[in-house]
């Protein structure tokens, strides 16, 4: 018959140990306190010899605090977002930090949910790509004192912390790229249904560009959808091509390949009858047989960024609001090409 498992060694036992009152070795433990250096290495060392480790709810309620960051995102299956959360998460456990991710699918309801799950959960702050720049769950949360990090699209009344990338600059590029290849008649895919700061800095940019270099922009051109996903993009095909593009631009990897999948199911091969164009460069687009022409968002960057931001919001509340803007300048493939004479 095995022996019983040996009782759990608690603090107590650590402070019996070194002849100590347990609110020292907690000072110790924590390196909070005037503590002596050679104290501080004595009660460690008895502490990994007899087996303890502080729990991670006494932790909490004692800093007040849960070690969890909240990252809601819109669509978990999208691979751009997976590196976001990488590096968030990278710089949240040298913190001591963890992050819980959630995806709210392009839902206002089931963000909602989810804020309010995270809410709950007490956790440290929360990472948000929001639904539209007009979300009311935005304000409510920094009301209630929630340390917030924004991505992409700023809310339009409510000043957070806020990480984005250049959005008129990578599609200038883009843009000048299929112009200097031939292409006059540009399609591009925008967000629709709902308020986006991002959005409207890129139609506003389109619509400059195409003015400036052709003399006009026809909104035919311009096809707003409510989901940038794989069926989105199938299903944006005949919209597209009733407005006769030679070339299209779309607003992320996955939506580009539906179109792709949708235009091959047309009769259509790309880069022969149409050129396309992506702005957010994921892992995919350089894949063999897909080597799409994309711009390089930071991804890994992005989330490395949020996640500074919100250990710095938790860390000084009263701290003025900042913005990091981060480049993404465009990976040519063979995805676009000349459009024949």
């Amino acid at each position: 018959m095995s022996p019983p498992p040996r009782p759990r060694a608690t603090i107590t036992d650590v402070a019996r140990h070194c002849g100590l009152s347990v609110a020292s070795v907690s000072n110790a433990l924590a390196g909070t306190g005037r503590i002596a250096e050679e104290t501080r290495f004595r009660v460690r060392d008895a502490a990994e010899r007899l087996g303890y480790s502080a729990s991670p709810a006494a932790r909490a309620l004692r800093m007040r605090r849960s070690w969890w960051v909240g990252l809601i995102i819109p669509d978990i299956a999208n691979p751009m977002f997976g590196e976001i959360a990488r590096g968030a998460a990278e710089v949240l456990e040298e913190a001591g930090c963890h992050l819980l991710v959630s995806s709210h699918d392009a839902r206002p309801e089931r963000q909602a949910g989810q804020i309010r799950n995270m809410l709950r959960q007490r956790v440290d702050g929360v990472i948000l790509q929001p639904f539209s720049s007009t979300d009311e769950d935005v304000p409510r949360l920094v009301q209630a004192g929630v340390p917030l990090v924004l991505l992409a699209r700023r809310h339009r009344t409510q000043p957070t912390d806020h990480v984005t990338m250049e959005l008129r600059a990578p599609l200038l590029e883009g843009l000048a790229h299929l112009a200097d290849l031939g292409h006059r008649r540009i399609a591009i895919t925008l967000m629709g249904g709902r308020t986006s700061t991002s959005a409207e800095e890129r139609f506003e940019t389109y619509c400059r560009f195409m003015r400036e270099r052709f003399g006009a922009a026809d909104k035919s051109l311009i096809v707003r959808l409510e989901r940038t996903e794989l069926v989105s993009g199938r299903e944006a095909v005949p919209v597209l091509l009733a407005a006769s593009p030679t070339a299209i631009v779309a607003s992320n990897d996955l939506l580009a390949l539906g179109i792709r999948d949708g235009l091959r199911d047309a009769g259509l091969l790309v880069p022969r009858d149409l050129s396309l164009l992506a702005l957010d460069d994921t892992f995919l687009s350089a894949l063999p047989g897909i080597e799409l022409t994309s711009s390089t968002l930071p991804k890994r960057q992005i989330g490395v960024e949020a996640a500074r931001l919100i250990l710095a919001r938790v860390a000084a509340p009263r701290r003025p609001c900042e913005t990091v803007v981060l480049p993404a300048p465009l990976v040519v493939r063979g995805s676009t090409e000349a459009l024949p004479a």
